[in-house]
């Protein structure tokens, strides 16, 4: 239920998170573990991690989604 105010009623959208995208044909997936902009990326153990202006993550993507199971051998 949203609010109103003297410009029309505001709308309480909530986003839920996780968000995962999975894309087979390119071997590429994404998860969307909070909503916010990319400041800044960087790759580690096969991952890469998206973070917001804060220093917080806020996406995380997997290149070679076939070679899954060896990345996550290998970061642990």
């Amino acid at each position: 239920m949203g609010r109103n105010t003297g410009h029309g009623k505001i709308s309480k959208k909530v986003e839920s998170f996780p968000k995962i995208f999975i894309d087979k044909e390119n071997d590429f997936a994404a998860i969307k573990i909070a909503k916010g902009i990319e400041h800044k990326s960087y790759k580690k153990d096969g991952f890469i991690f998206c973070e917001d202006k804060a220093g917080r993550v806020i996406e995380i993507q997997v290149l070679n989604l076939s070679k899954l199971p060896e990345l996550l051998k290998k970061a642990s």
